[in-house]
């Protein structure tokens, strides 16, 4: 996600057995079978807006151990980087955290003791390595089977879909679970935010359910307390809402509404000419809406481009033949704002009452609830 030890030295009989400093933390970290290229690691520390700033830094030793400091009065998450990995932690002053790492764990697991929240990262990594190394498997075989059946490869790719969810689920409920049993726990921050990372609606309404309480176990926390704002924000945007009306206007400059497509399903892609995402999934939506424009299904793509002329040519370059809108502001759009829109591709399915149904569905998912529902 976006976030110990030398302690209290006091007199007498506790400070012969232990001399700590409260002003910082300390981690002390061995890593196996690390190479030489990725021999550096980085403590870092994600700020209010989540920019991250390296706090800490330092090379393995000979023995493949390091020692990295930091200050923090109140408990905050940290993310250490190591090659291409990252490991989360959560830090505060007073802490003397030990971790250990084995490269060739693809799985993400570590090792980490000596803070409040140790056995509860402990706990919730388990649950996240076990799901990683199933879904890396998959992942690999399926790549496989895609370089040796070519010609087979949408269907290979909506197979790999179906057994992923099948992962998905269950993964999702233990991690709910966790959040569930540590609503008090920083670790169960991190935990919404891998469910939402994962699939941001089966869990939605819940996890709004609990930022708020979030909020209120952690008032200082700016991290905790954007995250509440963010998912306040989702209330509107919830499926079985109505989609939020707006008014834009289309490429030859006239005025449209949203609501002016009711009485059909309607995909509502946010998407921009500069978005290489966005492109790339084009083709798909393209297939949905020749195949199913004549179901009683339409589109309307929101650009958050700010150049009329690019986004003209790419409307045109990938064959777009939907209904189109724009701003012309990026980001600072209005709908943007509204819609929640912080990453793009993002989509929602419109019922005919204009009722959101769901959300992010793209290629082979698409089709297979449009098939179903039309």
């Amino acid at each position: 996600m976006k976030r110990s030890i030398l302690g209290l030295c006091v007199l007498g009989l506790i400070a012969i057995v232990s001399c700590k400093n409260s002003s910082e933390f300390v981690i002390n970290g061995q890593v196996d079978n690390v190479s030489q290229a990725s021999n550096k690691v980085y403590l870092l520390y994600a700020d209010s807006l989540g920019q991250m700033i390296t706090i800490d830094s330092t090379l393995l030793n000979e023995d493949r151990k390091f020692v990295l400091k930091g200050k923090s009065p109140d408990p905050e998450f940290y993310q250490l980087y190591i090659g291409d990995r990252s490991y989360m932690l959560i830090a505060e002053n007073g802490d003397e955290i030990k971790f250990k790492a084995d490269m060739t764990d693809h799985s993400g697991a570590y090792q980490i003791e000596g803070s409040k929240e140790a056995d509860k990262i402990t706990e919730f990594n388990k649950i996240t390595s076990d799901f990683t190394k199933k879904t890396g498997e998959m992942a690999e075989k399926y790549s496989k089977l895609i370089v040796e059946k070519a010609d087979k490869k949408d269907s290979i790719i909506a197979d790999y879909h179906e057994k992923a969810a099948i992962i998905t689920k269950p993964f999702l409920e233990q991690a709910y679970n966790f959040i569930e049993k540590n609503k008090s726990s920083l670790t169960a921050f991190f935990a919404a935010n891998v469910i939402m990372g994962t699939d941001p609606v089966a869990y939605e309404d819940k996890i709004i359910a609990y930022s708020k309480e979030a909020a209120k176990y952690f008032p200082e926390n700016k991290m905790i307390q954007a995250f509440a704002k963010q998912m306040a924000g989702m209330e509107n945007l919830a499926i079985g809402k109505v989609a939020p009306d707006f008014t834009a206007n289309t490429p030859d400059g006239k005025s449209m509404k949203l609501s002016d497509l009711r009485g059909k399903y309607v995909l509502l892609d946010f998407w921009a000419s500069w978005c290489g995402p966005c492109r790339q999934e084009n083709p798909n939506i393209v297939n949905a809406y020749n195949r199913y424009k004549n179901k009683n299904f339409t589109i309307l793509g929101f650009s958050l481009d700010n150049d009329a002329s690019k986004w003209k040519e790419a409307i045109h370059a990938d064959k777009l033949t939907w209904s189109h809108v724009s701003e012309l502001k990026q980001w600072d759009a209005e709908t943007a704002r509204i819609y929640n829109i912080n990453a793009i591709p993002a989509s929602f399915l419109l019922d005919p009452q204009g009722k959101i149904v769901a959300k992010n569905l793209r290629g082979a998912e698409l089709e297979q609830f449009l098939e179903k529902n039309l």
